[in-house]
């Protein structure tokens, strides 16, 4: 038997070098294996990618979140997968991993195999040795569906409330915090910018009683843990009297500790005024008035920036211009004024909606206002690369007798609508006479023909109700109120006709309508109204001469460069003072004699009525002639204005006549 010898030292070490060897391949193994468990397991999507823009190997879940096979991941390049939407941010943030900027919650979007998309959040990094992207992403679809829901229901909760006239609170009993919604800011007429003196400023509008009865009830309240009820007067600061029904409700904490009161008010003014058997009645009437009250504040908000779009243009184009800058500022001139003249009928629609409303005929260029209204169209038929044109029948007349804003409001709803639910193809809007009478009436038949997405044939009568459009798709994809074609009917029954359309689904659309118009002369030439206006120009030239101080109180300074402007040109030899609320231009008044006033109504720190209650009395200063400029529209404001003690009122948007002819009134 061979006898073996113990292994000596070195043998020794050589061994547990070995097995210290065998171990790290192993645990390395080990590493490899966990590995890919997690890279095949994991519900989250994982890839790796090279900087060629290729995934070099998807897990699992990549794969069955977007339904591809691994093949089609692999072999093409990664970027067309993307949204194309998203794919300039994709690239860019790829960019910022090349320089080592590691990704952290990045999101975009895919396209899924099926067509659909989905939100991914994504973490990678990069190895800078191997150039390898490393990327973990997750899908947030549903997660984005949900923060937009919520955000939809605050925004139905805030419109709710306005149209509801009911405005919500919170009260906190431990930070002594008061939380209002914004309808009880409109409620209690309190501005919205006063929230440090918020409680003192509500405090104001109640009586001592209402205070005292108020308070009793809150401490009941947190006492008893039990809800409240209260109606209560309150006075505005200009003595109006308010009915509030308001409701207060105790939060509880865990321990059942009162830590909160919650609760709503509403303006049950009206309610109290009315009679209960006409109640219902009542009820709707205001609903009417609170649309009327927030198309009014629309108004007021489109109106003041149009005031400088058309006043500057008005100014602009009484200047020097080439042919081009000529063309360019009378389209955008003539296209303020049109946006004006539709909106001032839009806006109180419970006008439209009765069919209360004026048409004004005139003497029209029919073939020069189908011209207008094409270019107005023309920027947006390029863009979307569709062909419009006009075309017109022979024996057409020049010129009929109309009310050209209301046939461009209808033309251009018709053009609008064609053009958005046309995708390739042509908008044609042609004008043809079908019939004439003794050369002295023609019947026109107006036509807007698309090659679009056409109407099913169910649905032709339903696109004419208001607030109606063909289908719910309709609305998500393109948008719109469904107000158009209700409004244009309603125009047009004022000429005995109406739209009518036939349309066949996926080739195109075809909305008509005829009117008879009486035919017109031609109007009499520009150039004697330019003799006739420049010789009463020289007849009041010594007026506007004259040395004037002249105020300007406008808050917005767009307006106030504008009526500067205007005022220099009117009165070249006036001097101007400006103030940007009432409470400067007392200020001014009492240091510097002034000759005129012009007052914008809205202004903050001291509105429009209370500076001018303010001027009347004072004796010193009662005599001056106030010019009230206003953005609003209905006939009572500018009767509130004269009772107030203004002399005389001009709407914005003015043009520099319109303001001339006011001025030369009070100089």
């Amino acid at each position: 038997m061979e006898n073996f010898s113990a292994p000596n030292n070195e043998d020794k070490e050589k061994i547990k070098s070995l097995e210290a060897e065998l171990a790290f391949y192993k645990n390395k193994d080990s590493l490899h294996d966990n590995f890919q468990y997690f890279f095949n397991q994991t519900t989250d999507l994982v890839c790796i990618a090279n900087l060629d823009g290729f995934y070099v190997k998807v897990n699992a879940a990549f794969i069955k979140a977007l339904g591809y096979a691994e093949e089609d991941l692999i072999s093409k390049p990664f970027i067309s997968f993307v949204h194309p939407d998203d794919v300039a941010k994709t690239l860019a943030e790829l960019q910022n991993l090349k320089e080592g900027t590691n990704t952290v919650n990045f999101g975009n979007r895919y396209l899924k195999k099926n067509g659909d998309s989905i939100y991914l959040q994504w973490i990678a990094t990069i190895n800078t040795t191997t150039r390898i992207v490393f990327g973990i992403a997750r899908d947030i679809t549903e997660i984005n569906k949900t923060q937009e829901k919520l955000a939809l229901s605050e925004s139905l909760l805030n419109e709710s409330q306005k149209m509801a006239k009911i405005g919500s609170w919170n009260f906190d009993l431990m930070t002594q915090e008061l939380h209002w919604s914004d309808e009880m800011y409109n409620i209690f007429e309190i501005d919205k910018d006063s929230d440090s003196f918020l409680y003192k400023k509500f405090l104001e509008r109640l009586s001592k009683d209402v205070v005292y009865y108020l308070t009793k009830l809150t401490n009941e309240a947190i006492h008893n843990k039990k809800s409240y009820e209260i109606e209560q007067v309150i006075t505005l600061p200009d003595g109006r009297e308010k009915w509030i029904s308001g409701i207060g409700k105790p939060i509880l904490n865990e321990e059942g500790k009162v830590v909160k009161l919650r609760g709503n008010a509403r303006d049950i003014t009206a309610q109290k005024e009315r009679d209960n058997a006409i109640k219902d009645k009542e009820s709707a009437e205001l609903a009417n008035q609170a649309k009327s009250d927030f198309l009014t504040n629309v108004s007021h908000e489109i109106r003041t920036p149009l005031n400088g779009i058309i006043g500057f243009s008005d100014l602009l184009l009484k200047t020097e211009l080439d042919i081009n800058q000529q063309v360019y500022m009378s389209t955008i001139n003539e296209s303020g004024n049109l946006l004006l003249d539709i909106i001032t009928d839009i806006l109180d629609f419970s006008k439209i909606e009765s069919g209360k409303f004026e048409m004004y005929k005139e003497t029209v260029e029919l073939k020069a206002l189908a011209y207008q209204i094409i270019d107005l169209f023309k920027s947006h038929s390029i863009n979307k690369q569709i062909d419009l044109k006009v075309e017109f029948g022979e024996e057409l007349p020049d010129y009929i007798f109309a009310d050209s804003v209301r046939l461009k409001q209808v033309l251009i709803n018709l053009i609008g609508n064609a053009i958005k639910f046309t995708h390739y193809g042509q908008v044609v809007l042609k004008i043809e006479e079908i019939k004439k009478v003794k050369n002295t009436y023609s019947t026109i038949r107006f036509s807007v023909i698309d090659t679009g997405i056409g109407i099913k044939k169910e649905n032709l009568a339903k696109i004419f109700h208001s607030f109606v459009q063909e289908d719910l798709s309709t609305n998500k994809r393109f948008g719109g109120t469904g107000l158009g074609l209700s409004i244009s009917n309603k125009i047009l029954e004022k000429n005995k006709s109406k739209i009518q359309v036939t349309s066949k689904l996926g080739e195109g659309s075809n909305f008509y309508f005829n009117v008879t118009f009486k035919i017109s002369e031609a109007p009499e030439p520009e150039s004697l109204k330019k003799i006739v206006t420049v010789t009463q120009q020289k007849d009041e030239a010594h007026k506007f001469s004259k040395l004037l101080n002249v105020l300007i109180v406008e808050d917005n300074k767009i307006n106030m460069l504008l009526c500067k402007k205007m005022v220099h040109i009117i009165l070249p030899n006036s001097t101007i003072f400006e103030a940007e609320n009432g409470q400067i231009a007392l200020e001014i008044l009492e240091k510097t004699p002034i000759d005129l006033i012009l007052l914008d109504i809205q202004m903050p720190v001291k509105n429009g009525y209370e500076t001018t209650i303010e001027i009347r009395n004072n004796n010193k200063l009662k005599k001056i002639p106030i010019i009230a400029i206003t953005a609003g529209i209905m006939v009572s404001e500018k009767e509130k204005c004269l009772e107030y003690g203004m002399d005389d009122y001009i709407s914005k948007p003015y043009k520099l006549t319109e303001l001339q002819s006011v001025i030369n009134k009070y100089i």
